[in-house]
């Protein structure tokens, strides 16, 4: 019986996340393929000030899927959701 119940919140995970990714795609108007170009820690707690924002807390493991022109990257959380995170904010270690 656990097995389905893995099953199912696999799979409302994985929409959730398909979610996540068309809203992104819309929101940043991107087209490229998501590929993780780099694993980073966050230094510090930062509320979204802005719609596009990543909202991020200590310790939280994030990827990286766009360099942006500036001090932002484009990352995405555990969660699947996607937005800016200004490099500072960052450890790349």
């Amino acid at each position: 019986r656990n097995i389905f119940k893995v099953k199912k919140s696999n799979a409302e995970k994985s929409k959730k996340m398909e979610k996540e990714e068309k809203i992104f795609r819309e929101t940043f108007m991107y087209d490229k393929e998501i590929n993780v170009i780099n694993t980073v820690t966050a230094e510090c707690s930062v509320p979204s000030k802005r719609r596009v924002d990543l909202p991020v807390t200590a310790g939280e493991q994030l990827d990286v899927i766009d360099v942006t022109e500036g001090n932002a990257v484009i990352c995405r959380n555990s969660g699947g959701r996607y937005g800016y995170v200004l490099v500072e904010h960052l450890n790349f270690r």
